[in-house]
């Protein structure tokens, strides 16, 4: 069985992708399970072709690689919180991989920790993707974001906003609608999650909900996942899955190569200290060397904003 997969990045993320795309291999959970691995980066990233060939090699044959190197149409789109435009080329699949209908896109700040087969077949007859939903529906955060000048535009869907770090898209579907023509308009726009944004506005409706373990936030403090259950975004189960037993985490927020300790960093670090083609690509070092608020003195500051004290 071929899972299509696909990757979005340019050159500022050329080792993380390494990381990705071996932990993918690593966690297929069946020697029957095989993976088709789609790049699409910019020019300067292609770069990491042989690297990744090789890595793929190396740990299931069965398996395919397919570079596309792209010219970004989103380049000049808003950038902020230090994510560069490249994140936008998950807009381009449905044109730059045109005999493909249906892939799994994810962001390179993951580790991957089991097999994606149920997840691949969630159906999506009708649906433009599949999402779990993100931390932006909590009452706090959704709050403070409703001060931003376009969030109206979200207010339907509350409480069903999406993280868009895994996406199942439909492509076929985002053919027939044409769909880049909003997502185009859309990124004239200085949306502050930006693309995330822009799917979140033009798909509300067609879009289908996944457990939460197929992103599990690394950022998520307890205190966190504590209002998600009183708030009703998941299920005490759902929790306790992404907690215990995620099949993706994302470190959305804070990166574990570039801070050590941030949260669930240790997983992300054991996992590439285990691999020898990929032990040497990042600085430990400078990673323990940077340092921020704990998990505990965040959920203090949470807590305190909560409470009004702040």
């Amino acid at each position: 069985m071929y899972i299509n997969t696909a990757f979005c990045f340019d050159h500022n993320l050329v080792r993380q992708v390494q990381v990705a795309a071996a932990s993918l291999l690593d966690h297929r959970g069946s020697a029957q399970n095989h993976y088709h691995i789609y790049c699409v980066c910019t020019r300067e990233a292609a770069v990491v072709e042989e690297a990744l060939r090789q890595i793929v090699a190396a740990r299931d044959p069965g398996s395919e690689l397919t570079m596309r190197v792209a010219d970004n149409p989103y380049a000049d789109s808003y950038q902020v919180r230090g994510i560069s435009a490249g994140t936008y080329l998950r807009l381009e699949l449905h044109r730059l991989l045109p005999e493909v209908d249906k892939i799994l896109y994810t962001d390179v700040d993951i580790l991957f920790q089991g097999s994606l087969r149920e997840l691949w077949e969630t159906p999506l007859e009708g649906k433009f993707l599949a999402a779990v939903r993100g931390g932006a529906n909590l009452a706090d955060q959704w709050a403070r974001n409703s001060e931003r000048p376009y969030w109206h535009h979200l207010e339907k869907v509350r409480g069903n906003y999406i993280n868009a770090g895994v996406t199942l898209m439909n492509l076929a579907l985002i053919r027939e609608r044409q769909m880049e023509k909003q997502w185009r308009e859309w990124a004239k726009e200085k949306l502050y999650y930006q693309d995330q944004d822009i799917l979140n506005i033009t798909c509300q409706g067609a879009i289908a909900f996944l457990p939460f373990r197929y992103n599990s936030l690394a950022y998520m403090t307890d205190v966190d996942y504590d209002n998600c259950i009183r708030e009703g975004i998941y299920s005490a189960q759902e929790c306790e899955e992404g907690r215990k037993c995620p099949v993706i985490i994302h470190y959305a927020g804070d990166k574990p190569w570039k801070r050590y300790d941030t949260n669930r960093g240790n997983l992300w670090w054991d996992y590439v200290k285990s691999q020898p083609d990929l032990a040497g690509l990042f600085d430990e070092a400078a990673a323990r060397s940077c340092h921020g608020p704990t998990v505990t003195q965040r959920a203090l500051r949470k807590l305190r904003r909560l409470l009004g004290l702040e």
